[in-house]
């Protein structure tokens, strides 16, 4: 191989980086792969800092990347040199680095690899970098399916989906594209992905992904298909028994009830398995005692053991901030008050979980945006048997007492109507828990209401419009978060008269059937929503990524397909 020489230092009486700043500028020049070949080899025998190796390596994978999209062949001896050198860049960023990839430069490596044909060599590298620490991203496994379906390597594009699980990662749209255009022809294998799709993808947006899910059922050219008459065409044929059936895919509405217009079939209410609620259960521990340590939490367990299962779970601060942000908004106790008053008046049993800096006499009512504590992302192996309530002479001291304070004498003397008035009658009522003041209400309300939901009250609801995306990703993205979060979060809209005396409370509960993708029973219909946002390529060319709020948000067209 080429002599590596690296250092973090240029010479004395040297400016620092001169030489790799100058290599930089003439590899943006170079107008093809061969000429930033012969550019990196020259280099060789430098004196080259870190950052000249990732940059000359995307030198190379831009390059030939060029090439493939102006429809030129790579020949053989410039795709080898250019695989040459690329690999001693790869080596010598590893010398600085413990001998580990970074994996920028893996990813940059794999890319250059599946660009000039040599796909095994780019799993090999993969392997290798995990071998000695370096994680792949989800990017340098989707280079590798990609190359591999524009191929028609059926083979690959399973081994690269087999290890995707593996290292945690979870396919998007591109992947999901792939990997049904790599295993064209191969029927039972694109429904087999389809089926994941609807766990880990329930709503699948890109243009090049609806194609694909069209192409799965024999039609091509489905998005063109939105605004013509009739909106669907017909698909393949399927054998079945005795007779045969064909396929057809469309565009349709479903109404409020879930029937599809279409196909008359009514959606699914989609709800998870008591296995995999009773994981969800586990992950919603871990969100407030990850470590096993926290205490408080521990006293909230054995209380709540000892509590008949609730109906709603209220999450009274995103009540109480509703429609306030906005000069002079501030925490409003009467719309948490209108919500409880209407949830026991429709005789649920109503569990108000609240944070105490809201019961204090004091309490700072004014609206601010604190900067979030980072918190990582939970153990993965901590999902096991949840760790037995301990009793209470092992715990040591409690810093809270559940559910909450007495009544004090300032609550006993309030005004009518006033905060404190509102928190008396809240305790009175036997609906208010208070959580210790160094925890996250979220942890709480969340817990409480999966809790119920293991003592029978499968019907039980969280009154909240919080879509709890932070707590989505702690839990590693968990699958069965999003289905459950479809099923047991009911919306609000509380209104004042303008005096702030009389409030109007509207619930939104789950419709009927779940938003997001599913299958019929019996396999014979497909249904999928597609949110109405700009596309992957879109998303990439103007540099703005659609946050997964907005993608929840957007207006949904009903792709479905269907045997006759």
């Amino acid at each position: 191989g080429y002599p590596i020489h690296v250092s973090h230092h240029m010479p004395p009486k040297q400016k620092p980086g001169a030489c790799s700043k100058d290599l930089e500028a003439r590899l943006r020049d170079c107008p093809d792969l061969a000429a930033a070949v012969a550019l990196v080899e020259e280099a060789r025998d430098r004196t080259l800092p870190l950052r000249f190796f990732p940059v000359a390596l995307n030198a190379l994978t831009t390059r030939a990347a060029a090439a493939a999209a102006n429809g030129k062949s790579t020949d053989a001896g410039t795709a080898t040199a250019a695989l040459n050198v690329g690999e001693w860049l790869s080596r010598a960023a590893s010398a600085l680095d413990g001998g580990r990839p970074p994996e920028p430069v893996l990813s940059s490596l794999v890319r250059l690899c599946c660009q000039c044909g040599a796909l095994a060599r780019a799993l090999e590298l993969i392997s290798e970098a995990q071998a000695v620490g370096t994680k792949p991203r989800l990017r340098t496994l989707g280079a590798v399916l990609a190359a591999a379906s524009t191929a028609g390597d059926a083979g690959t594009c399973g081994l690269v989906w087999e290890q995707l699980p593996i290292l945690g990662l979870v396919p998007q749209d591109t992947e999901f594209a792939c990997m049904l255009r790599g295993l064209r022809g191969l029927r039972r294998r694109q429904f087999e992905v389809l089926r994941q799709m609807l766990r880990d993808l329930p709503l699948p947006s890109d243009p090049g992904l609806v194609e694909e899910i069209g192409r799965a059922f024999g039609v091509e050219g489905v998005p063109a298909l939105q605004g013509v008459q009739p909106p669907h065409a017909l698909g393949r044929t399927e054998e079945e028994g005795d007779g045969r059936r064909r396929w057809r895919v469309g565009w349709t509405s479903v109404d409020a009830e879930g029937r599809c217009s279409l196909t008359s079939r009514y959606l699914q209410a989609l709800d998870i398995s008591a296995g995999e609620e009773e994981e969800l259960f586990r992950y919603t521990m871990r969100l407030a005692n990850d470590s096993g340590s926290n205490i408080n939490f521990r006293a909230f367990q054995r209380w709540l053991q000892e509590q008949q299962p609730y109906d709603v779970v209220v999450d009274g601060a995103n009540v109480g901030f509703n429609n306030q942000n906005h000069e002079g908004g501030h925490f409003q106790y009467p719309q948490i008050h209108a919500v409880i008053k209407k949830l026991r008046d429709d005789g649920k049993r109503v569990l108000l979980v609240l944070h105490p800096k809201w019961l204090r006499e004091d309490a700072d009512l004014t609206v601010f945006k604190r900067k979030r504590k980072k918190l990582d992302q939970i153990t993965v192996g901590a999902t096991g048997d949840p760790p037995e309530c301990p009793e209470p002479d092992d715990v040591g001291p409690e810093l809270a007492y559940y559910p909450h304070e007495p009544v004090t004498e300032a609550e006993m003397q309030a005004p009518p109507g006033s905060p404190l008035d509102l928190i008396k009658m809240w305790k009175q009522w036997g609906v208010l828990v208070r959580v210790p003041l160094e925890d996250c209400d979220d942890w709480y309300w969340l817990y409480a209401a999966l809790d119920s939901a293991r003592k029978g009250a499968r019907h039980v609801q969280v009154v909240s419009n919080d879509r709890m995306r932070d707590h989505h990703w702690r839990m590693l993205g968990n699958r069965s978060f999003i289905t459950w979060r479809g099923r047991h979060m009911t919306g609000f809209t509380v209104q004042s008269d303008g005096t702030e005396s009389v409030y109007s409370v509207i619930l939104t509960p789950p419709p009927p059937y779940s938003l997001q993708a599913q299958v019929s029973a019996d396999g014979a219909s497909w249904h999928f929503p597609i949110p109405a946002i700009p596309s992957r390529a879109e998303q990439v060319a103007t540099g703005r990524p659609v946050p997964r709020r907005e993608i929840e948000a957007a207006e949904q067209r009903w792709l479905v397909a269907w045997l006759e």
